[in-house]
């Protein structure tokens, strides 16, 4: 059974409600009844046990708290917020579920000259459409918390600031140097000493990838450049597979 999210301030002393699309899910969908023990999550890192006592005449379902589910997601060693070029529709969402289901923290849009879909298409209904994949990803996975979707920002304002504070990896399929894994191994071997959870930026070009210029300003401000091998993969492609070499690397996968 999938697991349902409520919000925090819908558990009162062990006390849980949930409310809309939620419990029409429960009691119309999976036709669970009152008796029935569910899996619940608050979005904010914390996953229970409940049963259901009540299913009132509103279509919202009280239970009560069983017990609190020890949460893997949070035993991951990396905070990834991923800077990602706007992608076209199905190619971004795909992005967004599977970066979900894997175990980023938070998307950024990023916008570069190369990028295909202008920031005027953007609207409220499609960051609305795009927080519910990633709400549905996080369920599906069973995942304890929800990653942000922030702002889109330009490349060079997004990795000039990422880079004064924390460690920052640019994926490029020209380069021509070290191996992924030693690239990365070093890398992430020293930037994690004596930290239990490693703030890491992760940047993936458009459909077009980033140009030389682009490249350049990320390295010169610090950013550790990374190949993810001979064959050049779609956005969305590298994205899953740079993510699974991090988290890799850092011994969470």
């Amino acid at each position: 059974m999938p697991q349902f999210l409520l919000s925090p301030e819908d558990i009162q002393d062990k006390i849980f409600t949930l409310r809309g699309p939620e419990a029409f899910h429960v009691t119309r969908v999976l036709r669970v009844r009152e008796g029935q023990a569910i899996e619940l999550f608050d979005g904010h890192g914390g996953r229970y046990t409940g049963v259901i006592k009540a299913i009132k005449p509103d279509g919202t379902v009280e239970g009560e708290i069983t017990g609190k589910v020890h949460c893997t997601s949070r035993m991951i060693p990396a905070d990834l917020t991923l800077y990602l070029g706007l992608l076209k529709a199905s190619h971004w969402e795909w992005a967004l579920e599977k970066g979900t289901e894997i175990g980023v923290g938070a998307f950024v849009p990023i916008l570069t000259p190369r990028t295909v879909v202008q920031l005027r298409e953007m609207g409220k209904a499609k960051e609305e459409r795009w927080g519910k994949i990633v709400t549905a990803a996080a369920k599906q996975c069973k995942r304890s918390d929800i990653p942000a979707i922030r702002q889109p920002v330009h490349f060079s304002d997004a990795v000039i600031e990422v880079c004064k504070s924390s460690l920052t990896l640019l994926a490029w399929e020209k380069h021509e140097g070290t191996s992924t894994y030693a690239a990365l191994h070093d890398v992430l071997c020293k930037a994690k000493k004596g930290q239990k959870r490693l703030p890491v930026n992760l940047f993936i070009g458009p459909e077009g990838g980033f140009s030389d210029d682009e490249v350049e300003l990320a390295e010169c401000k610090g950013a550790a450049i990374f190949s993810l091998g001979p064959n050049i993969l779609r956005a969305e492609t590298a994205v899953v597979a740079a993510c699974a070499v991090i988290f890799h690397e850092l011994g969470s996968l």
